[in-house]
């Protein structure tokens, strides 16, 4: 066992170096920030507000607002809503024209990691030109243990969480119970736990700044609390089991069996409770349940095969009958590991480029490569080695050395799993990272000649807002550009141009940073060069300039704690799945079932495999019936109504659908599915289908649900326009 408790530290280190990423950005826990990040607006605003991924600890969480010259603006402490746990706002004092940086401070009430980052945003001038400054530089280092230890940490721990738990079920499974071998193994894995809960506790304090905050981390987060609850279980299972050792006939193992599984499952419960699962907020509590089973099926698993080789170790004589016993158990246990993981897994990766994009991303593909080595060598053990093992009735030495050596294999990359599970409850995922993700980059390079010199500009992102300019100057010779101007200068010319001196970077490179394209539109950027001698030159490049977001502009679901999680695919979608796996359960343990409850046993796992594969195929191809197919339209489609309904559409739908509703609006192509077009939706749909839709949003998509920000008669009114507007038979 010291010898694995070794390899899980190595392998913990090397997973650390492997997928951890250079920084951590804080930028990832925000999903929606109004005024948003990078926006330019023609008045101040009142109050900044901002919207989490995680319910926040109100304690120490804040916002900042600071000028460029570093001067706060910022008014009174920070607000908190109680109806959106996730919100933040600071009110603000008039803001005159400048760049302004928002700063905020974040401690996650779930799972007690802080969190900080800044964006910024501009009040532009009188004549809609941008100002002048920069936003302000932050230093987004927190106080506190290094995070790559708190990996390892982490993964340190639920390894003996896995392993004790491994050890209960096995001292549960086999017969006679191998309780007094493996409570050494329970022993040292308790302490283990003990020492981490410990770890973590003192590391949510330092991230806070001292130890002085322990109190506010065990006693006013979410995290502490379920911290203190591992803390009295691991207690009082250290107390029992040391009884238990010291005194062996005091205490009778089917009642030390069942108080330790209790306390495993409190150990396991504390766990979900503070995981990626338990914090996505609609749907928290199937979040959590999914990872409390993929983490239960993994425990039976890798612990118990981990119970169970110290087990073979001490009793050869057994072995035949304990591998068979487990072999069983852990054929149960895989397809619900399996099926968690996945629904885990896709409520967390909202599309595949969370997969590709970030560092969580790197961390789950390499936990999947680790999965498939896992699953090779169980197969092998399964399928090969442990068959062709009883046949012989452990009497081929060959075949036992090397079924020993693969189930150590297995074993140990059980552990790897584990180790890679650990880094990934370190870092942002893809469903808190994916606003960052899926900012819009429109940068372009323009190149221009004039008289020998070529020119080029580089402009990131191209977009409304904060961007960067190079320009790259070649040709000069001997009379190289000594000064570069950018003059920009917008199509409406009641706009103002504004001239800015770039920063030189080498003899024939000068850049630009600031937020100089305050408004969408065709801007056009001149570059005057002052050279040493000469005449000096102005060359001029055309760009059209979008409104761009780095942060999620809809609403935040507001579905409660048993809404679906998932994206990728409805209820019937999970209940087709966990029928499948059940009725394949029942399916391929018939035999087993047959041997141990006779031929009745056998017939009732049969109907149950069928009835399973049943379910599973009406849930996947039952009829899907349209919400408000038979809702009536209790508003007249009026002129008045009408009208009513275009105004909300310019001001809350054309920015997606596009102004003639083709689906075509500025944000179209940052959505996660592309807008309907009303055109070719609309004809097809009753009134009460697009009402239903309108009200509840389309799960998976950017449409969002409007339900709480219009009434019932606006969101009809709504209907009533787009049946005018793009429904050609209805308007006649």
């Amino acid at each position: 066992m010291k010898r694995a408790l070794a390899g899980l530290l190595a392998l913990a280190a090397l997973l650390t170096i492997v997928v951890w990423p250079d920084d951590v950005s804080a930028h990832a826990l925000l999903a929606r920030a109004d005024p948003p990040i990078n926006a330019s607006l023609r008045e101040s605003p009142t109050r900044i507000t901002l919207f989490m991924t995680e319910q926040l600890q109100r304690s120490h969480s804040s916002i900042q607002v600071l000028h460029s010259s570093g001067e706060r603006r910022d008014i009174g402490q920070t607000e908190f809503a109680d109806e959106v746990p996730t919100q933040m706002s600071v009110r603000v004092l008039k803001l005159d024209p400048g760049v302004y940086t928002v700063v905020w401070e974040t401690l996650s009430e779930v799972d007690g990691h802080t969190w900080t980052g800044s964006y910024v945003f501009s009040v532009l001038n009188p004549d809609g030109s941008a100002p002048a400054g920069s936003g302000v530089e932050i230093d987004l280092d927190r106080p506190g243990t290094p995070v790559a230890a708190d990996a390892a940490v982490k993964a340190i721990g639920l390894a003996a969480l896995v392993i004790f738990a491994g050890a209960v079920f096995i001292s549960w499974l086999l017969r006679p119970s191998p309780i007094s071998t493996l409570l050494p193994l329970m022993a040292v894995t308790l302490v283990v736990g003990i020492a981490t809960t410990g770890y973590e506790s003192i590391a949510g304090a330092l991230r806070l700044g001292d130890i002085g905050f322990l109190g506010d981390v065990l006693f006013d987060t979410r995290n502490g609390l379920w911290l203190q609850q591992r803390w009295y279980a691991l207690i009082v299972a250290a107390a029992l089991v040391g009884v238990r050792l010291l005194k062996p006939v005091s205490l009778p193992d089917r009642l030390v069996l069942v108080a330790l599984a209790v306390l495993a499952a409190v150990w396991l419960a504390s766990s979900s409770a503070i995981s990626h699962g338990a914090a996505i907020g609609s749907g928290w509590i199937w979040g959590t349940l999914f990872d409390a089973l993929h983490l239960s099926a993994a425990a039976l698993w890798i612990g118990g095969l981990l119970g169970l080789i110290i087990v073979m170790r001490g009793q050869p004589d057994a072995r035949i009958a304990a591998v068979r016993r487990f072999s069983v158990a852990a054929a149960l246990s895989v397809p619900v590991l399996a099926a968690a993981g996945l629904l885990s897994a896709l409520i967390q990766i909202p599309n595949l480029n969370g997969v590709v994009e970030t560092d969580w991303g790197l961390a789950f593909i390499v936990k999947l490569a680790i999965l498939v080595a896992l699953f090779a060598a169980a197969a092998a053990n399964a399928f090969f080695l442990r068959p062709r093992d009883a046949a012989a009735d452990g009497q081929d030495q060959r075949l036992v050395h090397r079924f020993s050596r693969m189930t150590r294999i297995e074993a140990l990359l059980g552990l790897a799993v584990i180790a890679a599970s650990a880094v990934l409850t370190q870092l942002p995922s893809p469903a808190s990272a994916q606003p960052e993700i899926e900012q819009k980059d429109n940068t372009v390079v323009e190149t221009v000649t004039r008289g020998g010199i070529i020119a080029a500009l580089e402009i990131s992102p191209n977009l409304v807002g904060f961007n960067t300019w190079t320009a790259t100057i070649r040709g000069t010779g001997d009379n190289p550009v000594e000064v570069l101007l950018l003059r920009f200068r917008y199509a409406d010319r009641s706009v103002g141009p504004v001239t800015v001196s770039t920063t030189r970077l080498s003899d024939n490179q000068f850049q630009l940073e600031g937020a100089y394209f305050g408004l969408p539109g065709a801007w056009t950027v001149e570059m005057e060069l002052r050279r040493a001698t000469g005449e000096d030159l102005i060359v001029a490049v055309e760009t059209d300039v979008e409104s761009g977001y780095q942060a999620s502009p809809f609403a935040t679901d507001s579905g409660g704690a048993l809404a679906l999680p998932l994206t990728q695919m409805d209820w019937n979608g999970v209940g087709a799945l966990w029928a499948f796996v059940l009725g394949g359960l029942a399916w391929i343990n018939r035999p087993h079932i047959r041997r141990s409850w006779g031929p009745r046993g056998g017939d009732a796992a049969f109907a149950a495999g069928l009835l399973g594969l049943i379910v599973a195929v009406v849930l996947l191809t039952g009829l899907h019936v349209e919400p408000g197919r038979t809702l009536a339209n209790p508003i007249e489609r009026s002129a008045e109504s009408v009208e009513r309904g275009s105004a909300l559409f310019a001001a809350n739908c054309a920015s997606c659908h596009g102004e003639t509703g083709a689906g075509d609006g500025p944000l179209a192509d940052s959505l996660p599915a592309p807008p309907a077009n009303f055109t070719v939706h609309v004809p097809f749909h009753p009134d009460g289908v697009l009402f239903a839709w309108i009200t509840d949003g389309i799960r998976g998509t950017g449409m969002p649900a409007w339900a709480p920000q219009l009434s019932d008669q606006e969101r009809w009114d709504l209907v009533n326009f787009l049946r005018a507007n793009f429904d050609i038979s209805a308007a006649q």
